[in-house]
């Protein structure tokens, strides 16, 4: 993708990386990211791992110049693998320095570690980002070492929540900020497409993977789908445990009133459809579509899990927060929503004051003012 010529002087020039804009918080965060500092005047380069041959799966602004690098070719020797573990950063380096970046902002963990490894003498300051929520990575030693010792030669650690600030060490927390997610607006709803369904839905929303529980959320569901004939629940997302989650449901009897939707780019789209939103997850770093339910005045009953629910909802007013995987209630809370019209059309009335909290502009312009300072320094 070219970048088209501007009479506008930009602000500056930011380069950011990821290893593939594909359906996932994080690359959705970083697509919204860079297309708001865009249209606020930076320059903004993508730098990608993948070959480019596959459509991005979230929309870049136009004049975002987009390099996908390929470089995730899979390895077919334990030598190649080596070999390849060494060339990336330099490869990597030789493309940040091509972009002339005033800074470079990195996405998720792996990203994070290779982009302060590829900088390392550029001069060249570093914004990592964590996006998930750090006690419950699976990256072995030798990589958490790579990212303790990486984070402390980086300009800056970001974070979503102060509970994942916590895990790293107090010279990394020093420079380090808190910035959770935007939870946009809905532009749209369509009672249309609910209409069709005729019957009342809870909506569930994520990756299937073990981390988001569904197993539990179907557990949860099980007495309640016998009380509650008329409701169903919705699954939407795609992800390695679709089978053994569709054998869980044939297993519980839940086959006619649990639908998997797979997965949708438009998330209001299929919100607009709910009566109640459940977020059943085992661990979170921020759970992003937890706020867009809350946007959309929709009821929302969480596990109290760590990290992001608790910082979202004051349970009973604006959601039901429930103990960490205790599926009995879970059950027990969703049957309080089922059961009274009343009580979700309440809680769904100040679930969407979260976009006061976390609108898309407050959330970039925090985000520009850390990269402002870093670039051109403190105001004085």
């Amino acid at each position: 993708m070219s970048q088209p010529e501007s009479s506008h002087k930009p602000k500056g020039r930011l380069t950011f990386l990821i290893h593939k804009i594909s359906a996932g918080g994080a690359q959705r965060v970083l697509t919204l990211l860079a297309n708001e500092l865009c249209d606020k005047g930076w320059s903004v380069t993508v730098l990608t791992f993948d070959n480019g041959r596959e459509p991005v799966f979230f929309d870049l602004h136009p004049r975002i110049t987009h390099w996908p690098l390929s470089l995730m070719r899979k390895q077919e020797s334990g030598w190649k693998a080596v070999k390849a573990f060494f060339l990336r950063p330099l490869l990597l380096r030789r493309a940040i320095r091509k972009s002339n970046p005033d800074a470079v902002i990195a996405f998720i963990e792996l990203m994070n570690i290779l982009t302060v490894m590829a900088t390392l003498g550029l001069k060249i300051p570093v914004i990592v980002s964590e996006r998930g929520n750090p006690f419950f990575s699976p990256l072995g030693r030798f990589w958490s070492f790579l990212r303790q010792e990486s984070y402390k030669r980086a300009t800056c650690l970001v974070v979503q929540t102060h509970g994942a600030r916590s895990f790293f060490s107090t010279s990394i927390q020093k420079n380090s900020c808190v910035i959770p997610n935007p939870v946009l607006v809905p532009g749209y709803l369509t009672p249309s497409s609910k209409s069709e369904l005729n019957s009342k839905t809870v909506m569930a929303i994520g990756r299937l993977s073990r981390e988001k529980g569904f197993d539990l959320l179907l557990n949860a569901f099980a007495p309640l789908a016998k009380k509650f004939p008329d409701w169903i629940l919705e699954i939407c997302g795609e992800g390695l445990e679709r089978k053994s989650l569709k054998s869980l449901c044939d297993e519980l009897g839940l086959k006619k009133q649990v639908r998997f939707s797979g997965l949708t780019t438009e998330h209001y789209r299929a919100l607009s459809r709910a009566d109640i939103f459940v977020l059943p997850s085992r661990h979170e770093g921020f759970p992003n579509v937890l706020g867009e339910a809350m946007a959309c005045g929709l009821p929302v009953v969480s596990f109290n899990c760590s990290y992001g629910p608790s910082e979202m909802i004051q349970d009973g007013v604006n959601g039901l927060l429930v103990p960490p995987e205790n599926i009995l209630e879970l059950s027990d809370s969703l049957e309080r929503l089922m059961i009274s019209a009343e009580l979700r059309k309440k809680i769904g009335e100040q679930a969407i004051h979260i976009t006061e909290r976390y609108s898309l502009e407050s959330i970039s312009q925090a985000w520009e003012d850390l990269v402002v300072n870093i670039v051109h320094g403190p105001k004085i």
